[in-house]
């Protein structure tokens, strides 16, 4: 009885051992293959930030213009991933979220098909560069450096339309600033409310039907361009006339600024009546002398 015991307890120990052997090995069959993914990964992906994906879209846009293109399809693989895992609570609207999206998903296109066009790989990288910093620094975002350029393309197609240039120079002119706007559009979403943007889209896409037409209505065509000088300034936070005098100081600290300033030119005035005042004084006891 007892041997049958010992021989009973020595088989399920042997059994217990193989089973543990085997639960090993296909685990880490498993992990080889990819079947597996261990919760460390996920911890690590689920931590992924805003910063890191604009730095991640950086290095993707250097390495377009340096045409690495084995580091730009691992770059744009690797923020295509971190989609997902970056929390956009309260750094954007829903719009904005959806800009980048698609930014991310032109990008992937545009790296398949890189051999066919390869200024547009530029271009869309340059839109997602943009995007991404719009979220990491939305005090002060790149996109914004681009008004001189917009303006200078709107002024080249208002100075074409004054001088009746022909279709295809119109055509030309516009081609620049549509490119130029649409580099920036998505940056624009994601901090500016979407009524600003519908109203640029709106204003871009009749004013490419007039510059397209074959009869170009030139009255027409030059209303719609001094009113899109009025939506670009509103587009980057500029006013139509600004002042000659820009402040030394910019941001916060510009109300601080002009109290001291104004506080200066009080007390210089108080100085120089006073000043005069005992002068005048003066005048007086010397002549009653």
């Amino acid at each position: 009885m007892k041997r049958t015991f010992r021989s009973l307890t020595g088989w399920l120990t042997v059994s217990l051992m193989a089973l543990l052997l085997w639960t090993n090995a296909s685990y880490r069959v498993s992990a080889q293959s990819g079947e597996f993914k261990p919760n460390v990964n996920q911890e690590v992906s689920s931590t992924y930030t805003i910063a890191q994906m604009n730095e991640e879209a950086t290095v993707l846009y250097r390495r377009v213009l340096e045409n690495n293109m084995e580091e730009v399809r691992a770059s744009v693989t690797r923020i295509g991933n971190s989609l997902a895992h970056v929390s956009f609570e309260g750094q954007t609207s829903v719009e904005g979220i959806h800009a980048l999206s698609e930014t991310v998903v032109e990008v992937k296109e545009a790296t398949a098909k890189f051999k066919g066009d390869r200024h547009l790989l530029q271009q869309v990288s340059a839109k997602l560069r943009l995007a991404t910093d719009s979220l990491a620094n939305p005090a002060k975002p790149l996109w914004l450096q681009y008004y001189k350029i917009v303006k200078n393309d709107l002024d080249a197609l208002s100075l074409a339309v004054n001088q009746n240039n022909s279709a295809a120079i119109l055509t030309n002119r516009f081609s620049v600033l549509e490119e130029h706007y649409e580099t920036i559009r998505p940056a624009a979403i994601i901090r500016l409310e979407p009524y600003q943007i519908a109203q640029m889209d709106a204003w871009l896409s009749h004013l490419k039907g007039l510059t397209h037409a074959k009869q170009s209505d030139r009255s027409q065509l030059r209303s719609m361009t001094e009113h899109g000088e009025e939506l670009v300034n509103q587009l980057f936070g500029r006013e139509k006339d600004e002042s000659a005098f820009v402040p030394y100081v910019q941001g916060p600290d510009r109300r601080a600024a002009g109290l001291i300033i104004s506080s200066v030119i009080v007390a210089t005035l108080s100085y120089a009546g006073y000043r005069k005042y005992r002068a005048e004084q003066q005048d007086i006891f010397t002549y009653r002398r």
